[in-house]
């Protein structure tokens, strides 16, 4: 993260009721994390005991608390104990530890998989599934304006929002910025809108076009600042190069920075095979999930097309969560000579500087091609 963290530890259960207890006081300040370890096991806490401790961290932290403790033998223990802190405010969908929105006063029910052990396949939450497996959780509205490039910004847009979580994460450490969602589906507006927003939280979603200039007038109307869009890398791979052009071209022209998020550099061939995704509290559960080629869809080195489906598996079927018909994997280079035709500034993040770097000033120890990145580009004279 772009931040300086703050990390409490707490090595029994006595150490941990005594840190909760000075920070509940207001005698500590709330740190980024609380680490548990040594004999502090939340898998050997009775349920209702552990419950009450999971209830009172998630008051006293920021971020969320990192579990340093040995998991449990048994699928079954495993699995009780990722549903009571999931259901406790907290995901591990991260890399970092588990995980609340910043400082969120909010207790979200993260667990999706109580649903399959009662319906099946058929019960499950595609979106929930999405999140835990190809989410990207550990990057944030705070790691880009924390740059040098996008200090200035105070109005965050998320064209082809769906259920907008960059947003909606985001007005939690930046409950001051304007935050603008835009998007056909009106059920996933009526989704984001009932969400528990901070109560002085300046949103709008908007139904409509992304490729639409009327609809950027009016984002452009409503910011405030600097404004950064921002789309996720599955979201603008449905466009074709006219429309992908189109959309680059309105956007820079009403915001002040257009950010994409895209797939580690590879070459497309190696996206053809399927993709285990399968995480832990799945394999307890009894499913599994991965990223399947169609049939007739293996990518093609031409023109980066290919075609697959997010899917969930166990013993007695399969069921298709989401399809990517006739998808391209927009590569770097081409999102940079759409720049150059557009008279845009091209910039990727570096997630070890935590800075935006110009395309041209490539550096061996970025990790694009290992982990997802983010290209920004801009008319701005920088």
């Amino acid at each position: 993260m772009s931040t300086e963290e703050t990390l409490r530890i707490a090595k029994s259960p006595e150490a941990l009721d005594a840190l909760l207890d000075r920070i509940e006081s207001g005698e500590l300040a709330k740190p980024d994390w609380i680490r548990i370890q040594g004999s502090c096991r939340l898998d050997r806490m009775k349920p209702e005991m552990r419950a009450a401790r999971l209830a009172r961290i998630h008051g006293c932290v920021l971020r969320g608390f990192k579990n340093a403790c040995a998991k449990p033998g048994t699928r079954k223990a495993r699995l009780e104990l990722w549903k009571s802190i999931a259901r406790s405010g907290f995901h591990d969908f991260s890399e970092f530890g588990w995980t609340k929105n910043y400082d969120s006063p909010f207790v979200e029910d993260y667990d999706y998989v109580s649903a399959y052990e009662k319906g099946g396949l058929a019960a499950l939450d595609p979106y929930a599934v999405y999140s835990a497996v190809l989410g990207t959780f550990d990057f944030g509205v705070a790691d880009f304006v924390s740059t040098k490039l996008c200090r200035d910004v105070r109005t965050i847009v998320e064209p082809m929002a769906g259920t907008a979580e960059f947003c909606y994460a985001g007005h939690f450490r930046y409950p001051d910025f304007h935050y603008l969602m835009i998007d056909l589906d009106r059920e996933a507006q009526a989704l984001v809108l009932e969400q528990p927003w901070l109560p002085d939280a300046q949103k709008d979603y908007i139904i409509g076009d992304v490729l639409s200039k009327p609809v950027w007038e009016r984002v452009k109307s409503q910011s405030s600042g600097d404004s950064l869009a921002y789309i996720g890398k599955q979201s603008h791979h449905y466009f074709s190069a006219k429309q992908l052009l189109d959309l680059m071209k309105v956007a820079t022209d009403h915001v002040d920075f257009l950010m994409l998020e895209t797939p580690q550099i590879c070459l497309v061939s190696d996206m053809g095979d399927t993709d285990e995704l399968t995480r832990g509290e799945q394999k307890d559960a009894g499913f599994k999930c991965e990223l399947v080629g169609e049939e007739g869809g293996e990518p093609n080195p031409l023109t980066h097309h290919l075609s697959f489906r997010l899917q969930a598996r166990d013993a007695k079927g399969t069921r298709t969560l989401f399809e990517y018909h006739d998808w391209t994997s927009w590569s770097h280079s081409t999102l940079v000579a759409f720049a150059d035709l557009l008279d845009l500034k091209a910039f990727y993040y570096h997630s070890e500087e935590e800075e935006f770097f110009p395309v041209s000033r490539w550096d061996e120890d970025a990790d694009c091609e290992e982990n997802v990145t983010f290209m920004l580009f801009t008319r701005r004279n920088v």
